[in-house]
């Protein structure tokens, strides 16, 4: 079964800009430039995604890049997640995870895959950023998401070759669903052909902290949970780089491009009830609010989060209901189902559990 998907993908995307031009182009003419409404005030003068300084170039309000994530052991490694300025990741179909890896900049991507389809529980992160959704393909709901929104995308099953790139010698070795990959010049090509609108953007990712704030609650500089039995991660901090170095599946996960652990500045792991949709296959994620760790420079702090509405902008808050600001720098969050709560532990330790607050504003 595995197989004949992945030849349907193949033959869906080399056929999809002849097959489907008309359709492409009468969508696109009923949703140019279409995103989500940003509040009406000025971008902040920093990056979005890190509350760092902006690149050179790279202007206030700046759309940001999410890219779905192949995250299955049998496509590792990954191209071009390194580069990404923030990282989700959550559990999909049978245990297994993806990612969506979000950059600040479109004009630096490097190469980036294997892009997979898209779930909603993604696209819900990436709605309230404004950020310019890439994928190929998409489940039911993550569809009628985005035909709720009105929200331009650039999906592979209907631009094919023009935004994705296919690794024909990888494919030797691979199966063909995980040799599928975009970059910076090739998104270019897609938000052309889309006529999407690539400034917009004026909600962060965190209320960042002006200065850096140190976590004095709970030792972390060795984080280890489950998304399932099949989605066993591990983070080390490592003191010389001030980053938590990622590894998945039991071994450090690295970027294929530069060979270089994933590194993080911050990892954040929110708790959320998990079920599955109507279907019986489709992870079902009840993003209304819940409990969650902030870990940050060896240590660890029991948080709650709050979110809502599918374009409702993430928010993070302390123990006692004030906003937690999030320090600078690149960050992992985790978006684990409630039922592995007891799989989580700090330093080789179970930590207390938090206490739920999911009607948090």
């Amino acid at each position: 079964m595995k197989r004949f998907w992945a030849l349907f993908l193949t033959a869906a995307m080399a056929l999809s800009l002849a097959a489907c031009g008309e359709e492409q182009a009468s969508s696109s003419s009923t949703a140019v430039n279409s995103g989500i409404s940003q509040p009406e005030t000025e971008a902040p003068d920093y990056n979005l995604l890190t509350g760092e300084a902006l690149a050179e170039g790279v202007a206030p309000g700046q759309r940001p890049v999410a890219i779905m994530v192949n995250n299955a052991q049998a496509a590792m490694p990954q191209r071009g997640i390194g580069s990404a300025d923030a990282i989700f990741e959550m559990v999909t179909e049978g245990g297994i995870t993806r990612m969506m890896a979000l950059y600040s900049n479109a004009a630096t991507i490097p190469q980036v895959g294997p892009v997979r389809s898209a779930r909603d529980q993604y696209l819900q992160f990436a709605l309230p950023l404004n950020a310019i959704f890439v994928h190929i393909g998409s489940s039911v709901y993550a569809q009628n998401l985005i035909n709720e929104y009105q929200y331009q995308d650039i999906d592979g099953l209907y631009l094919g070759t023009t935004c994705f790139w296919f690794d024909s010698e990888r494919a030797k070795t691979y199966l063909q669903e995980h040799c599928w990959y975009t970059d910076a010049s090739l998104i270019a090509a897609g938000i052309a052909s889309q006529q999407i609108a690539t400034s917009g953007a004026a909600v962060p990712l965190f209320c960042f902290a002006e200065k850096e704030v140190s976590l004095t609650e709970l030792d972390a500089p060795d984080i280890a949970f489950q998304f399932s039995a099949n989605g066993p991660v591990r983070l080390v901090y490592d003191a010389n780089t001030k980053t938590y170095l990622k590894q998945a599946y039991g071994a450090p996960q690295v970027d294929e491009l530069t060979g270089a652990q994933l590194s993080f500045n911050n990892v954040i792991i929110l708790f959320a009830d998990v079920s599955l949709k109507p279907d019986g296959q489709c992870t079902d994620f009840q993003l209304t609010g819940g409990t969650g760790y902030y870990c940050y420079g060896g240590k660890a702090e029991a948080i709650t989060w709050s979110k809502g509405k599918a374009d409702s902008a993430l928010k993070l808050h302390r123990a006692d209901g004030s906003e937690l600001e999030v320090n600078r720098g690149k960050s992992y969050i985790a978006v684990v189902g409630s039922d592995q709560v007891g799989t989580l532990t700090l330093n080789a330790s179970a930590p207390a559990p938090a206490e739920s607050t999911s009607a948090q504003a």
